[in-house]
């Protein structure tokens, strides 16, 4: 098909969001069209970055169905401009059930970094001065063919109030820290199996975590620059020899080690047990083999990818039984005994992928679920894709991996690492020369579990959440902690409008260790987006007035409780005169209010009251009151 149709649309708001079921008939009829959408698509993409974007390149997934097995309500490419341009964002192009789309986007994106996006989008999709969007209805009468539609692309993105470039630094300021220095270099200290970063908010611990992650995964690499080593930290993300996890307190055994899944077959509940991030880890270092790069896990995705194009497979046991085999998505495969009619099994029995792998990694059968399947679909594999036989790493060729545990004082560390403390240490790893190497068997799967000593484990920890010494004692005694504090002098002889941003972050922090601890001290990371713009003064103002909005103030109501006199003293507001001061002080005579008997306290004749300016008010905009917080402006 040359072009799109009234009929892509209708099959997109058709389909969207349902369950994919390969023994829906309506959906065998319809998956074709999709499918052709998806060619339309990438031709329009393809043709658009050779035109505006010659040194770009484009990445579409053509597949109408979620990993989730649900229908997309749309379909897009992906447009990179150049190709050092970050992976988190690019141009994308696609129909949609509201019709043509071209916009900037994000690809993959965190949380933070996602809402981020959102900010600079904004609440009006449709309105977005970097989202173009056309009805179908006008759409398909206004173009007939591929150039048509790549030439209204590219005068829609000439239009875009935002360009690329602009959406990318924005999201990058907050993406990571930029710690000023004139000439970057690695620290040569050889980091250990634990470690914990810990320090007040803002004091760069996420940012020294990409350091510390890189010279753990490759001791021998070196970077010139802040820009390679971030490179090679994605690299190594992309390869999953880097992951990331965060802490809760929610957080438990289930999802970091292994927990069982209810799946409905139906009617009948059955369980399957699913790995948790650091079984995973554990196993993938084990192997020493990144995942991407394992011979074993490129045929797994190829022999999806055969089943989401063609729906079933029919393949024999052993014993020379056929059975049919399908994939609708998430961690299993579906067998259907030729001997059983598919509606009397359901979804069919389960075939978990995991113990694919494991069966060729030398788990005996004996320990497998539905083995006569998973073996005759390892052959199958082994065959096909041409996967030669396991053999385990030799001593020294395996590669590092890397585990991120971020907040790791906000769980409740025996619930979620539970009889697998003990493995982290040392001297209890598995390896070829560890003495005292440990392993368990897991109480879900029934498997035995070690940690390899190949495995690093990289925590962050806020101490304004919690202290060191209230942190588990059991993880106290098994990581090495490194202490990461505030650094005014990266601010030296940086000025902003006057402001001395060294003497700023320097005199806040001494009055909060007076009044509260320095655990509670801010970080300088919160003043790097003002000192990157220095060279524009205007807006380096602006961002640091943003700064002591979004940051500096919210932080000191949640260290203080909302005790304004010493927010008010932080601030150096007693040191000031009035017109300058950020929280206000007023007195009120008991006498005026309650009269000359109200019985109140004699000792205190006036109540004091602060208030907090708005920050529309004209005070926030007057640099003398910032300059006011290290520099005394009146006798007390």
């Amino acid at each position: 098909m040359d072009f799109f149709t009234q009929e892509h649309f209708n099959l997109l708001n058709k389909w969207q969001g349902k369950k994919s079921n390969p023994e829906n008939i309506d959906q065998k009829q319809d998956y074709p069209q999709l499918k052709d959408a998806y060619a339309i698509t990438e031709r329009w993409a393809k043709a658009l970055q050779k035109k505006m974007f010659p040194s770009g390149t484009v990445k579409i997934r053509k597949s109408p169905v979620n990993q989730g097995g649900n229908f997309f309500s749309y379909n897009w490419a992906k447009i990179y401009p150049s190709k050092n341009s970050p992976e988190h964002l690019a141009y994308t192009v696609g129909i949609a059930t509201d019709g043509f789309a071209v916009k900037i986007d994000t690809v993959n994106a965190k949380k933070d970094l996602r809402e981020k996006y959102l900010a600079i989008r904004g609440d009006d999709y449709a309105g977005s001065g970097i989202v173009s969007i056309l009805p179908p209805s006008e759409g398909l009468q206004k173009f007939s063919s591929i150039s048509e539609l790549v030439d209204w692309s590219e005068a829609e993105i000439n239009k875009f109030s935002i360009g690329y470039d602009e959406v990318a630094q924005m999201l990058e300021q907050s993406k990571q820290v930029n710690e000023p220095t004139a000439e970057y270099s690695m620290d040569d200290t050889p980091i250990s199996l634990n470690t914990i970063l810990y320090g007040p908010p803002g004091t760069g611990k996420t940012y020294h975590t990409i350091e510390a992650a890189v010279k753990a995964a490759e001791p021998n690499f070196n970077a010139s620059s802040r820009k390679e080593l971030k490179a090679k930290y994605d690299s190594l993300v992309e390869e999953k020899r880097v992951r990331f996890v965060t802490f809760h307190q929610s957080y438990g055994y289930e999802e970091f080690v292994e927990g069982l899944k209810a799946n409905s077959n139906n009617g009948e509940i059955s369980y399957d047990v699913e790995p948790g991030i650091f079984k995973q880890i554990c196993e993938d270092a084990r192997q020493g083999v990144e995942p991407d790069n394992d011979p074993l896990e490129q045929a797994i995705e190829l022999f999806k990818s055969e089943l989401e194009e063609t729906s079933t497979i029919t393949l024999k046991t052993l014993r020379g039984n056929d059975f049919d085999v399908q994939y609708h998505g998430n961690t299993t495969f579906r067998v259907f005994p030729e001997a059983t009619s598919h509606e009397d099994l359901g979804k069919g029995y389960p075939v978990s992928i995991d113990n694919i792998r494991k069966l060729y990694r030398g788990l005996s059968v004996k320990k497998i679920y539905n083995s006569s399947y998973v073996k005759s679909i390892l052959n199958h594999i082994k065959k096909t894709y041409k996967v030669n036989d396991f053999e385990a790493p030799k001593q020294g060729e395996a590669k590092n991996f890397v585990l991120v545990i971020d907040e790791i004082n906000r769980g409740n560390i025996s619930k979620i690492f539970g009889e697998l403390i003990t493995l982290i240490e040392e001297s209890k790893r598995s390896g070829e020369e560890q003495d005292e190497a440990l392993e368990v068997v897991l109480p879900n799967s029934g498997e035995p579990f070690s940690v390899p000593e190949n495995l690093y484990l990289i925590g962050t920890m806020n101490t304004a959440d919690r202290s060191l010494a209230m942190m588990d004692t059991a993880l106290r005694r098994r990581f090495d902690f490194v202490e990461m504090m505030p650094r005014p002098e990266l601010f030296h002889e940086v000025s902003i409008n006057g402001i001395d941003l060294e003497a700023l972050l320097s005199k806040m922090n001494q009055r909060i260790e007076v009044l509260y601890d320095r655990e509670h001290t801010l970080g300088h990371a919160f003043f790097i987006p003002a000192k990157d713009l220095v060279g524009k003064q205007d807006l380096a103002f602006e961002t640091l007035k943003s700064v002591f909005k979004n940051k500096i103030i919210p932080l000191l109501e949640e260290y203080f409780f909302e005790d304004w006199n010493k927010i008010r003293l932080v601030l150096g507001d007693n040191q000031k005169v009035e017109e300058l001061q950020f929280v206000r002080e007023e007195k009120q005579s008991f006498d005026n209010l309650f009269g000359n008997n109200h019985g109140l306290n004699n000792y205190q004749q006036e109540e004091k009251s602060y208030t907090l300016l708005p920050f529309d008010n004209d005070v926030w905009n007057k640099p003398e009151a910032y300059i006011g917080i290290y520099k005394a402006q009146k006798e007390d």
